[in-house]
């Protein structure tokens, strides 16, 4: 519960689940499910704390597909007009454009 402590002592408004986006349906099938696999090792305590939060009901991970992920931006080199799509997404001004 020290999530939605914070998130309330940070006066952020926001309603409850937190839809955490996710590109990979292998990803939110391990959140959900917390058998381990030989490949999922090295997530083991992110995979727990994920699948706790999941079951309180604090975050949803609901599917988007890759090319509308607009975290992207901020992981990895993008092509010109992908990039632009996705920072006009964030409602972002280009302050150096001419008036």
């Amino acid at each position: 519960m020290w999530l939605k402590r914070l998130i309330e002592e940070l006066k952020v408004t926001s309603s409850l689940p937190i839809k955490v986006f996710c590109d990979n349906k292998a990803a939110i099938a391990i959140a959900h499910n917390p058998v381990l696999h030989d490949r999922t090792k090295h997530v083991e305590v992110g995979k727990h704390f994920i699948k706790e939060k999941l079951n309180e009901g604090l975050i949803c991970m609901p599917y988007i597909p890759t090319d509308e992920q607009v975290a992207d931006i901020l992981a990895k080199r993008l092509p010109k007009k992908h990039f632009d799509k996705l920072v006009s997404k964030l409602a972002m001004e280009d302050i150096f454009k001419p008036a």
